[in-house]
């Protein structure tokens, strides 16, 4: 891994008090990470929260039996806060994706530490531990323990294995590695249970998520001899089948199954009337680049961002850069 552990280990060791955070909207990679940090460092000895601009999504709730995720939302104040002598962030490195956590961290800056495996990156701090060739920031909290030399418990292995397995794609992309399953194998040898983990995140849909998952696929449009696909959700679509924002997750990745798509692209209408858009391709075009037309960022097979504007041409926007995207791989 390309960090400095050196560095590291002593912002640690001059740390009692810590606080954790993670993106808004948060995934398995960003609360396993948090959960398995927290449970690393409260082995040798530290005060640890975990505080997040939002409310866990109800159907990740499962992740955290001990119940150590805290929010802004739950009434938590920013001074409530003031006592900690460290504040580390992990699986982003953009201040819009801290939500109100951001303002916390702005009035702290000089306490603050990211830990992350996104391309991109804001001025959130100058102490930065980043490994863009890492699968997930996950395996970067697992190094992390391996080097405070704390043995894996359950606890500390089914949310690093969630966080692994679903960065990863249930280890079908292409940054996993040999080394990935190795490690995803000692988590096991830990206590992380795959079928649990499976059961828990793809086999408690709702109804009303299928539906939207039909709605959105029937409406999703493939062009270049179908090699890109583009999709839309709107807040119409969510509130006409019944669903919940939290529903609209991993929508990304079912457009992307369809056969023969290289590229794929989705608009999701957030209730603020915001657009969250995600980008996945196969390997060939850049996620990241294609985000960072919108003000986004990740990685090259898998990025996203946050725009506003009217809808319609928001669409108009994504749609060019995906086919301008594709038809740059092409030979001359």
């Amino acid at each position: 891994m390309r960090l400095d552990w050196s560095a590291f280990l002593k912002v640690l060791d001059e740390s009692k008090r810590v606080v954790l955070t993670s993106h808004v909207r948060p995934d398995c990679d960003a609360l396993g990470s948090e959960l398995g940090m927290a449970g690393i460092l409260e082995a040798v000895g530290k005060d640890v929260r975990i505080v997040n601009a939002q409310e866990t999504p109800a159907s990740l709730q499962w992740i955290d039996p001990r119940r150590k995720l805290e929010s802004l939302a739950q009434g938590i104040a920013p001074a409530d806060l003031d006592d900690r002598d460290l504040l580390i962030v992990l699986d982003t490195s953009a201040w819009a994706q801290l939500g109100a956590m951001g303002e916390v961290l702005k009035r702290r800056r000089e306490r603050v530490v990211v830990v992350d495996h996104h391309v991109s990156e804001d001025d959130l701090s100058d102490r930065w531990f980043k490994d863009p060739t890492a699968e997930a920031t996950a395996r970067i909290v697992y190094e992390i323990g391996l080097r405070l030399r704390v043995p894996l418990t359950e606890s500390i292995a089914t949310p690093l294995y969630a966080g692994l397995s679903t960065d990863t794609g249930g280890f079908r992309f292409p940054s996993a590695s040999g080394e990935t399953f190795r490690v995803a194998a000692r988590l096991v040898d830990a206590g992380a249970s795959p079928p649990f983990i499976y059961r828990e995140l793809f086999e408690q849909d709702t109804l009303a998520r299928l539906h939207l998952v039909g709605r959105t696929l029937a409406g999703a449009r493939t062009f270049n001899d179908g090699n890109c696909i583009v999709s839309t959700v709107r807040q119409s679509d969510i509130k006409e089948v019944g669903a919940s924002p939290a529903d609209t997750e991993d929508l990304i990745n079912l457009t992307l199954a369809v056969k023969g798509t290289q590229v794929a692209a989705i608009m999701i209408e957030q209730p603020d009337k915001r657009v969250k858009l995600s980008f996945r391709s196969r390997g060939a075009a850049d996620c990241s680049a294609l985000a960072g037309h919108f003000g986004g960022g990740g990685h090259k097979a898998a990025a996203g961002a946050i725009t506003t504007g009217a809808f319609d041409e928001i669409e108009k926007q994504v749609t060019e850069a995906v086919d301008a995207a594709w038809h740059a791989l092409q030979p001359a």
